[in-house]
Formats: C-alpha cells, structure tokens, sequence
C-alpha cells in the first residue's frame, strides 16, 4: 500500500516524499492535466521545478500561463525555477540537487519537480548516461523533501525507453489514472550493472 499524502493534482491521487513516479501521456489533454501537479503546490507553498529539454519546459510554462500563472513572476520570487539539460547527466542531476538545496535554504518544506527528459536530442546525454541519470534520480529525491514527476510521450519514445527510462528505473508508474507500484523497478546498483559497456 502507497502511504499517500501529497496531492498530485490529478484525480484526487496522493504520493510520499521521496517518491520518483513514470507519468505516462498519449494526448495534449494528459500532457495538461500532467501539469496540475506544480499547479497544486504554486497554489499552497511548495517550490516547484521544471527540468527538460527547452521545447519540453516552454510548454509546461505555457500550460502555466495558460491557467493564470504568471511564469517569470515566480521565477523572480522564488518559488519556481526552470532548468535546461546538459550534455552530461551527472552535471544535470548535481544542478537539480543544488535547486532543490537553494529552495530548501529558502524556507521552501517541498519540492515538486515535473521533469521532460530529451530522450535522442542531440545536446542531451547518451542513452546509457540518461538511463543511469533516471536510475540516480530516484536516489537523489530520497535526500530532500521532494516529489519527483518525470512526463513520458509514449507516442515518441521508442519502446527501449519505456522499458528502461521508465519501468525499470522509477518505484511507481502513473498511467490511466491510477498511481501503481511498479512491479517492474530495478534498484540502483542492479539496475547500473545491467546497462550495457
């Protein structure tokens, strides 16, 4: 059983700090109400951070924008950042943990992070750094308060991604309205070993 106490912001569903959940989304209607999740905590007193790939992060602003958020207001107060990918996923991973630290000095007591992973950009880490990224994501989110949303395409990603990047590499998976233990998860160390040289 899920120990359920932070709103996700859709239908109704719950998750602890620390957790690392796959949200998965065919349509534009799904990408939005994915959306809903920073929306909760811009509302109440969570600082709330957008991580992806530039195309990825300008559309969730726009979702923002679109619901009465005024983006850049919020970046100036504080109470949201948005950062870009690297080309090295152990620099992009140190960047999310020094945000979180910076939120944390800040008085913040939760951090919703809704990441976009630019899976195949030519700026982005390979595929093997990217899934060790994923895999050390869900470590990382158990040493700050924090909920960590990561938004799968599953229209555009290929199928390998979705087996590893998501299924094996997250503790819970949201998809069809449901949160769900995943059954599927890997752990960290058995996870690292298992990706090819």
């Amino acid at each position: 059983m899920i120990n359920k106490e932070i709103d996700l912001g859709i239908n109704d569903e719950r998750l602890s700090p620390g957790d690392h959940v796959a949200y998965f989304w065919q349509t534009e209607r799904e990408f939005s109400e994915g959306v809903k999740f920073l929306e909760v905590g811009l509302r109440g007193h969570d600082h709330c951070v957008i991580f992806g790939y530039e195309e990825a992060n300008e559309k969730v602003c726009g979702v923002l924008d679109g619901r009465g958020f005024n983006v850049d207001r919020l970046q100036a107060a504080g109470r949201l950042t948005v950062l870009g990918g690297e080309a090295d996923a152990d620099l992009m991973l140190s960047n999310i943990g020094a945000s979180f630290s910076a939120a944390l000095e800040r008085g913040a007591k939760l951090i919703r992070l809704l990441g976009n992973i630019g899976w195949g950009r030519a700026n982005w880490p390979s595929e093997k750094d990217i899934l060790s990224f994923e895999a050390k994501v869900t470590g990382a989110a158990k040493l700050f308060p924090s909920v960590i949303v990561c938004m799968y395409d599953v229209n555009r990603l290929p199928g390998n991604v979705i087996v590893h990047g998501a299924y094996e590499t997250h503790p819970l998976t949201f998809c069809r309205n449901l949160i769900r233990e995943n059954p599927y998860y890997v752990g960290f160390e058995e996870f690292i070993a298992s990706l090819p040289s």
